[in-house]
């Protein structure tokens, strides 16, 4: 056998053990949970509760819950980005109490010291048990707007292709996971190979309680295309703003202005 021949077949088989590694190890690079628990001092210091939230086959996953100020008040179902903790957002949270609006933030199997360990069948369950949560507490989804950041988005795309709001907001979204996979790893067959799809693209034509899509022109993460793409799905009514100069994390900018004039409308509520 020439050399040649050796050569195509060393390169295939490497090609091949990078595909079985890709597989076999694809979720330990695709998400990065904290492993710190919520701060013992953390309920008292932010005026907040932890509630546990039961998630079918996982178990009781903790989630940070903001009283809303009076049982008129809008309620955000906030769901968080990869490679962050719900209780680290308290810079949101302080803006939501400002506004006078309650909020639960959701937290993800494996994020925080809490059971299970991270995928899409348990992420997206764990955020649609917490939606439930919200109205077995009584808050009327007319009350309820949900709001997704990164990969909190795909979540929030799946629970309003399934049940009601005033509405949602998204910031940063993906397309699907598929094309954010494509775009990272062109050479692989990675519609084969990924396990957690997070087909957002699917799910939102049947999303049709009214949007509002924001995303950073200087995005590196997830190009404002996907953002762009996803948007053009939604059938119903809908915004898309893109903020200039945003990167993958907004609430620096503009942002929190758009997204508390999105509640008071979904809800016909004037905010402080």
């Amino acid at each position: 056998m020439g050399l040649a021949k050796w050569a195509i077949i060393g390169v295939v088989g490497l090609y091949l053990a990078a595909l079985s590694f890709v597989y076999f190890t694809q979720r330990t690079f695709m998400y990065f949970p904290p492993q710190a628990p919520i701060p013992s001092n953390y309920s008292k210091k932010n005026e907040v509760r932890i509630i546990a939230v039961n998630v079918p086959d996982i178990g009781k996953v903790q989630s940070i819950f903001g009283e809303p100020p009076s049982d008129m008040a809008p309620v955000i179902l906030f769901i968080h980005g990869n490679g962050s903790a719900a209780y680290q957002y308290v810079e949101h949270f302080e803006a939501f109490k400002s506004w006078g609006i309650g909020y639960l933030a959701v937290e993800f199997p494996g994020y925080a010291a809490n059971p299970g360990m991270p995928n899409e069948y348990d992420i997206l369950s764990a955020a649609l048990a917490n939606y439930d949560e919200l109205v077995a507490m009584g808050i009327a989804p007319e009350r309820i707007v949900i709001y997704g950041d990164s990969l909190g988005a795909a979540c929030a795309v799946h629970i309003t292709s399934k049940r009601d709001a005033a509405g949602l907001i998204l910031s940063a979204p993906f397309l699907s996971m598929q094309a954010m996979a494509k775009k990272q790893m062109p050479w692989f067959p990675t519609s084969l190979l990924l396990k957690d799809k997070y087909r957002s693209d699917l799910k939102m034509p049947e999303v049709t309680v009214p949007l509002l899509l924001l995303h950073g022109d200087d995005d590196e993460l997830i190009p404002h295309t996907q953002g762009k793409a996803l948007y053009k799905l939604h059938q119903g009514k809908k915004q898309f703003i893109l903020i200039k100069g945003g990167q993958h994390y907004m609430w620096n900018t503009e942002m929190p202005d758009h997204i508390k004039e999105a509640v008071e409308r979904f809800t016909n509520q004037s905010l402080p």
